[in-house]
């Protein structure tokens, strides 16, 4: 473990039900004239943001910019930029899942800094200023809202990251109402991707004390929280602690970074177009048992986390446990009919991009391990997709009798 380090800023925090009624308050403090909502097609057409945008029209305009459905994209962020470069003294409020986050926060730094999306990707680029943004999260699992980080894909489909302190918002609001229409699979597959934060920032190379102490709170919420956040929707204190959880581990990565799961699900994501819990949650169940050998002592402390009293050794198993008890299979019902191929999945894990996150792993892959990881990953979502196919024909079954 690091003995000298240095954590960076994190945003303000303000949660808990009704804290939405807040954003006239800080949109003062932050001495903006109206408000560039940033959020994706699927929240928009639910409807369910239109209460709250009536109350903020009342306080002041509101404009409005939709990214489509999907991981967030170089263009998109190009397309919004246009908008907030337009706009006197915005501020910008991103609402939604990690994909409207990310946006919103790409947005917030160009409002501010020149160019196109593409100058700053990889850090090619620093910022150099930012609008005021506030960022409120719907899905308790990226943690985008409080990382200085943003995913974003190029024209060639390839995941790739920006990073910066000006992707820090101004405020960061947690209201757990604003997530309970969240299907039970993306609830699912979120809470895990905030799991896999949390496990990842507190084993990885940059882990500390202050570090640990987010990412096992995050682990121990997840662990309670998760499975009644999955079946019991209306739950709001379940909900709160998957939404504290998620931005705990947010904090952490931040920080401490993230590992071999992240490699492989940026991989995935860059091949098959996985949605990013989906593709971490496969990556850590494939690969933990791996990870752990001969790093035993450096995971006793997630495994005591998620379940008292249990070893490190231990750990594989119990993830296998939450994920089934969370119904983590119906997540994915969209990838039935998906192919993955080892071999391709093994050398894009290996591009310049995914790098960091290996180089950071509690075990860091050797030239003969990438193969085999790819092996177990694609092994990993095989097993777990005959599950889901076999539940479907036996309740086909049961429904015809």
């Amino acid at each position: 473990m690091q003995q000298d380090y240095e954590n960076g800023r994190q945003a303000p925090v303000i949660a808990g039900p009704g804290c939405m009624a807040r954003l006239p308050e800080l949109r003062r403090q932050q001495g903006a004239a109206r408000y560039l909502l940033i959020t994706d097609a699927g929240l928009e057409a639910s409807g369910m943001l239109a209460p709250y945008v009536a109350e903020l029209e009342k306080d002041a305009e509101v404009i409005r910019f939709i990214a489509p459905a999907g991981e967030p994209s170089v263009a998109t962020v190009d397309q919004a930029a246009q908008v907030v470069r337009e706009l006197d003294a915005p501020l910008v409020l991103g609402i939604g899942g990690g994909t409207a986050l990310d946006i919103a926060k790409l947005v917030a730094a160009l409002a501010a800094s020149p160019g196109k999306m593409e100058t700053y990707l990889l850090g090619r680029s620093p910022w150099v200023g930012k609008a005021p943004a506030v960022m409120v999260p719907t899905t308790s699992g990226t943690g985008s809202e409080v990382t200085r980080t943003s995913i974003l894909a190029d024209d060639a489909g390839r995941k790739l990251w920006a990073w910066g302190d000006e992707l820090l918002p101004e405020a960061v609001l947690l209201d757990p109402e604003l997530t309970r229409s969240l299907p039970a699979p993306l609830t699912a597959a979120t809470g895990l991707d905030a799991f896999v934060h949390a496990l990842e920032a507190t084993t990885g190379r940059n882990r500390n004390r202050l570090i640990e102490s987010q990412a096992l709170a995050a682990i121990r919420l997840i662990g309670a929280a998760l499975p009644e956040a999955v079946h019991a929707p209306a739950n709001l204190e379940a909900r709160q602690q998957m939404q504290e959880a998620a931005c705990l581990a947010g904090m952490a990565i931040d920080n401490g970074g993230t590992g071999i799961a992240h490699n492989i699900g940026h991989a995935l994501g860059s091949l098959y177009h996985l949605p990013h819990g989906v593709a971490v949650a496969l990556a850590v169940e494939a690969t933990l048992a791996w990870s752990i050998e001969g790093h035993e002592a450096v995971f006793a402390a997630g495994a005591h986390a998620l379940m008292p009293g249990s070893e490190a050794q231990e750990l594989p198993e119990l993830f296998t446990a939450l994920a089934d008890a969370s119904g983590f299979d119906q997540a994915l019902t969209p990838f039935v009919d998906l192919e993955m191929n080892a071999t391709a999945l093994a050398e894009v894990m290996q591009a310049e991009e995914n790098a960091p996150m290996a180089s950071n792993a509690a075990r860091i892959p050797e030239p003969g391990d990438w193969q085999p990881l790819a092996e177990l990953t694609v092994a990993t979502f095989e097993r777990r997709r005959q599950r889901l196919q076999d539940i479907s024909t036996t309740t086909e079954a049961e429904t015809m009798v």
